[in-house]
């Protein structure tokens, strides 16, 4: 069974991008929109109650990219996890709310030729965005559709762990999207009144009862089809097996993510040509970058048990699970309203007048890479590396787009990195010691009492490489710049192909030093500034 759709735009990809990209056109294009979004509607449950996110991170609406074993994590495959739902990684996510420092996007600019993503000419777009409970400024706006807010019920631990880096020579910070971005404090999340703030809850659906804008569920688009070096349609495939070919009278956007969007520029035959012919895919456009440049931060947690007080551990389960649940539906309150995950710290390491490192701090503990959460109460400082040095790359298995790509690493491969980490372990350490904190701590989970921190420990190298991490921030496939080696344009134009662009964090030059889900949706929402504006020149 065939159907064919036309629409004036086809968005592919309903995830934080996808979702404010789509909203923008349907209300303010005239023209008539498609969201076309792999995974189903948003109804887990698990999605909606903030704490309960890394439920939804183990259910349908999440998969787990897998890397090539990596030598330099001691020949271990990096996991990536990536929401598979409408809102994707806004669905999903930890609901932290940061968007780098200025100097990330005064570096597109400089360092990478990227005119007009200056951090002047972004700001304007993240405020617009935004409805902030608290801060109304020159960084916040109030009257956007993204409710932004401060944590709802801010972890005793969390507090402590606060107050012992200050002692630990951190200042304190009360914004993190402000004038400064260092320092020590409590998030401000995309969670308000124990429902998480996703894209699609905040921008798409207040717009789905327009006629003009379309949302395809269940539909996983396999191809972009190619005339003439200009993109006309959408090869796609729904869940129960049928063909859909979905025209695109204008252009399609493609906002499926750092991993997704390379791979359907590879399968429609953008992409390095050796490698394309090698797959048996016609090659539309030799563009030898898509899928390279793949970044991601990287943490190592430092996990000590906690004595005297409770973490996380075992709340839902039992009576604790019982309460939580009486708080949450009767009261309207309580620790599932919490996104968990409510502070951290910025702080500069290594000197250089901005912070490299970024902690978070969790009063519960996950566990290693592929292994099951500690089964008592413990706390962590997790250090993660915020501007890494070390890329991988993205392929293609085969031409098949029911295959997982070829997902290559080298994710501490530079040495600045590693040792970014080590920087970032000791202070962990150092914020651990500190009067008020060591003394509901007990035992050194990770790195372990066995393990020297000390510079020119090999022991505590190794120990990293086997606790390494993602942060879930994935991004750099289908990189910006005004060359034409780059994957898109400043116009987010893919090169050498009309009608096409990319429009979500695989276009980043460089990674943001922080969380990816706010830049994502400032992306999505300069590309509608420009396709509107070309719309109406």
């Amino acid at each position: 069974m065939s159907i064919q759709l036309e629409f004036d735009y086809v968005v592919v990809g309903g995830g934080s991008a996808g979702c404010v990209l789509a909203a923008r056109l349907g209300a303010e294009s005239g023209g008539t929109v498609a969201l076309v979004e792999r995974g189903r509607m948003d109804t887990n449950r698990w999605i909606h109650i903030p704490a309960t996110f890394f439920k939804a991170l183990q259910s349908q609406d999440a998969e787990t990219i897998l890397s090539e074993p990596d030598p330099t994590l001691n020949g271990k495959p990096f996991a990536v996890p990536q929401g598979r739902v409408l809102g994707g990684g806004s669905s999903v996510n930890g609901m932290i709310y940061m968007r780098g420092q200025a100097q990330d996007y005064d570096d597109w600019e400089r360092n990478h030729g990227c005119k007009g993503w200056n951090y002047s000419e972004v700001l304007p777009v993240f405020r617009r965005q935004e409805r902030n409970s608290r801060l109304s400024n020159s960084f916040h706006g109030t009257d956007g559709k993204l409710v932004v807010s401060d944590p709802s019920a801010p972890h005793p631990v969390s507090g402590a762990v606060i107050d012992a880096a200050v002692s630990a020579g951190v200042q304190r910070c009360d914004d993190f999207n402000g004038r400064s971005q260092e320092g020590t404090g409590w998030y401000q999340v995309t969670a308000d009144k124990g429902q998480r703030q996703s894209a699609a809850s905040c921008f798409l659906k207040p717009e789905l009862g327009q006629e003009n804008l379309t949302l395809l569920t269940g539909l996983t688009a396999e191809r972009v089809q190619i005339n003439l070096r200009k993109a006309t349609a959408v090869e796609a495939r729904h869940k129960e097996g049928a063909e859909v070919l979905i025209v695109a009278r204008r252009e399609i956007i493609l906002t499926s993510g750092s991993f997704q969007s390379p791979k359907l520029l590879l399968l429609s035959g953008i992409g390095p040509g050796d490698e394309l012919m090698r797959q048996g895919i016609k090659v539309a456009c030799h563009a030898p970058e898509v899928g390279a440049n793949y970044q991601d931060h990287v943490g190592a947690p430092v996990t000590r048990r906690l004595k005297g007080v409770k973490g996380l551990y075992n709340a839902d389960k039992g009576f604790a699970a019982f309460k939580n649940g009486f708080d949450y539906f009767v009261l309207k309150r309580g620790l599932l309203t919490s996104n968990l995950l409510d502070a951290g710290a910025c702080v500069d390491t290594d000197g250089s007048g901005r912070p490299d490192v970024q902690y978070n701090f969790a009063p519960f503990a996950p566990g290693a890479p592929g292994k099951p959460p500690l089964e008592f109460h413990a706390v962590q400082i997790h250090p993660m590396t915020m501007r890494p040095k070390s890329r991988g790359r993205l392929g293609l298995r085969s031409n098949n787009p029911d295959d997982a790509p070829r997902f290559e690493t080298s994710m501490l491969e530079a040495a600045e990195d590693l040792d970014t980490l080590r920087r970032g372990v000791r202070l962990a350490q150092e914020v651990f010691r500190q009067p008020g904190l060591r003394d509901i701590v007990g035992e050194e989970i990770w790195p372990s009492p066995g393990i020297s921190t000390t510079a020119g420990s090999n022991r505590l190298d190794d120990a990293i490489r086997e606790q390494a991490r993602t942060i879930f921030h994935p991004a750099g496939t289908c990189r910006m710049g005004p060359d034409k080696a780059a994957v898109v344009d400043l116009e987010l134009r893919v090169n050498g192909i009309e009608n096409l662009r990319v429009a979500d964090c695989s276009i980043m030059p460089a990674l943001v030093s922080g969380n990816t889900n706010a830049p994502t949706m400032m992306i999505a929402d300069r590309a509608a500034d420009i396709i509107l504006a070309e719309r109406r020149e």
